[in-house]
C-alpha cells in the first residue's frame, strides 16, 4: 500500500513540478524538492503506546502541536488526531484518565518511507484527504510525522508557496489553458501559451477575491455555549472549526481541534461546565469576501493559520479558509 501511494503521489508531483517550472524551482531555492527525511531531521516522534490514556496522549500532543502515533514493538499501530480526540473522546464524554488510545485510535495508517519528497507527500495527502503522513522507515522503525503545515514550510516558505499559489491561480482564471493541460503534453502546452493571455493574467490577479477560493460553509457557536456542546456540533458535522458569534451576531472568536486538546484536555478542563469563551482565540484575524484572494493565502501562511475565517462587507460571518482546501489549488 505504501509503494502504490508513493507511485501515485510521485506521477502526479512530477506533472506537478513540470507545470510550474521555474516557479516550483524558485520556491525550493533551485533545487529539487527536499525529502521528509531531512524535513525531520532532529525533531522527535510523538510517540505513545496502546495502552496510554488520552490525558497523556493529549499531554503528547499538545508539547509537540502533532498527532500522536500509537507504537507497538517498534511499529506503528495506530494513530490519534486533535480531531479524533474532540470527536471520538471530548464530544463522546469518554472518562480520559480511563480510556487508552488504542480504542479510539485510526488503525493501521497508511504510511510513507523519508525517501518520499515534500510534493510526493502533498500530492498523497490530497489524493487521500490525509491532514496527517506517518513516516517509517522500509523496516517499519518511525522516522516521524508531517502534517500540511510542516509540508508547507517545508516547501520553500511564505515566500515561495505565495509563488506557486499565484502560478496555479493564474493557471485556474485560464480556462482554456486549463482545458489543454488536461488533453495536451506539458511541453506543447508551454509551446503553445499565447503571450498575450500571459499579459492579460496580471490584470487579473489584482481581480482575484477570496470567493475564488470557495470558502466551506461556517460552522457557528456562540459565546454562551460550553464547550462539550461546541465538540458535539463539531462531530456531528464533521468539521474541525468553529467560529463563535457574540450576542450582537459578530465574529468574536475561533475554536478549533487542536485547540480543544491544548486548551482543555491538556489543562484538565471540564468541557460540560468550560465556556467556550473561556478557551476560544478571541477576535481572530479575519478576511472579507472581496479581498484580494492572494492577500488572504499570504497572511495564512505567514502566520501558521490552517484556518481564517471570512466575514461579507458588513461585517458577517459567511465562511472558512482551511490551508488544506486551498492546497488543492496546486493539484491537477
Amino acid at each position: 500500500q505504501m509503494a502504490a501511494l508513493q507511485g501515485a503521489g510521485g506521477a502526479q508531483a512530477e506533472m506537478m513540478t513540470q507545470l510550474l517550472g521555474g516557479i516550483m524551482a524558485q520556491a525550493f531555492g533551485g533545487k529539487s524538492s527536499p525529502t521528509l527525511r531531512s524535513l525531520l531531521a532532529g525533531k522527535p516522534a510523538t510517540v505513545v503506546s496502546p495502552g496510554t490514556n488520552l490525558r497523556d496522549t493529549g499531554l503528547v500532543m499538545t508539547d509537540a502541536r502533532k498527532a500522536a502515533l500509537v507504537v507497538e514493538d517498534d511499529e506503528v499501530v495506530g494513530i490519534f488526531g486533535f480531531k479524533d480526540m474532540m470527536s471520538r473522546a471530548i464530544a463522546k464524554e469518554l472518562p480520559l484518565e480511563l480510556t487508552a488510545v488504542s480504542s479510539v485510535m485510526t488503525p493501521n495508517p497508511e504510511s510513507v518511507t523519508p525517501d518520499t519528497t515534500v510534493l510526493e507527500a502533498l500530492q498523497i495527502m490530497h489524493d487521500n484527504r490525509f491532514l496527517t503522513l506517518p513516516v517509517c522507515e522500509a523496516d517499519g522503525s518511525v522516522v516521524g510525522l508531517v502534517g500540511v503545515m510542516d509540508l508547507v514550510y517545508g516547501a520553500g516558505g511564505a515566500d515561495g508557496w505565495r509563488s506557486i499559489f499565484d502560478s496555479a491561480m493564474d493557471l485556474a482564471d485560464d480556462g482554456t489553458e486549463t482545458a489543454s493541460l488536461q488533453s495536451a503534453s506539458l511541453q506543447s502546452v508551454n509551446r503553445t501559451i499565447d503571450t498575450s493571455k500571459s499579459a492579460s493574467k496580471s490584470k487579473k490577479k489584482d481581480d482575484r477575491t477570496v470567493s475564488k477560493l470557495r470558502p466551506k460553509k461556517p460552522m457557528i457557536a456562540g459565546v454562551e455555549d460550553d464547550v462539550l456542546s461546541v465538540c458535539q456540533m463539531l462531530s456531528n458535522k464533521r468539521g474541525d472549526a468553529a467560529l463563535i458569534t457574540g450576542v450582537n451576531g459578530g465574529l468574536a472568536g475561533i475554536i478549533t481541534d487542536t485547540d480543544i486538546t491544548r486548551r482543555v484536555v491538556a489543562k484538565h478542563l471540564d468541557p460540560a461546565s468550560t465556556g467556550v469563551s473561556e478557551v476560544m482565540t478571541a477576535n481572530p484575524t479575519c478576511v472579507a469576501m472581496s479581498d484580494s484572494a492572494m492577500d488572504a493565502l499570504g497572511t495564512m501562511v505567514d502566520n501558521h493559520f490552517r484556518h481564517l475565517p471570512v466575514v461579507d462587507d458588513s461585517g458577517a460571518v459567511v465562511g472558512l479558509l482551511d490551508i488544506a482546501k486551498c492546497l488543492s489549488l496546486i493539484h491537477i
